[in-house]
């Protein structure tokens, strides 16, 4: 059985995509692979904007600790957040050109753009947790 840290007790925070009305593709949780039916565990939520080449907003005030392009993920920012909470936005299909390593970022301060689907991962001690927890879609 998988360990996870305990629940987010912050306050909730709108969703990362700038483009209203937000769809929940991808549930976190426990899932069975529809190719291999095996049961396997979603550590994120994957959302769908309203809208192509949506705007990607950070969700709460922190310090940019990863930005790149991760071959099997795209493009990916890591924002650290007070409580030892990072949020890993993945699937960008680019990264604002002021985003760099060790940048502070305000609440809703934009990221990137994605024409798809965002991947949105939170972490809390090192552990997943239910990204709708913190966020309201």
């Amino acid at each position: 059985m998988r360990a996870f840290a305990g629940a987010y007790d912050g306050k909730k925070v709108k969703a990362p995509l700038d483009s209203p009305p937000i769809k929940l593709v991808k549930e976190f949780g426990p899932y069975t692979d529809p190719v291999y039916n095996i049961k396997i565990h979603n550590d994120s939520v994957t959302l769908r904007a309203s809208s192509s080449d949506a705007l990607v907003r950070n969700v709460l005030p922190g310090k940019v600790v990863f930005a790149d392009n991760i071959k099997a993920l795209g493009k990916v920012v890591i924002v650290e957040h007070q409580g030892n909470i990072h949020t890993i936005y993945r699937n960008l299909d680019s990264i604002s050109p002021n985003i760099k390593v060790a940048r502070s970022l305000k609440e809703r301060e934009s990221i990137g753009r994605v024409s798809d689907e965002l991947v949105f991962e939170v972490t809390k001690d090192g552990l997943p947790i239910n990204p709708l927890q913190l966020i309201s879609i």
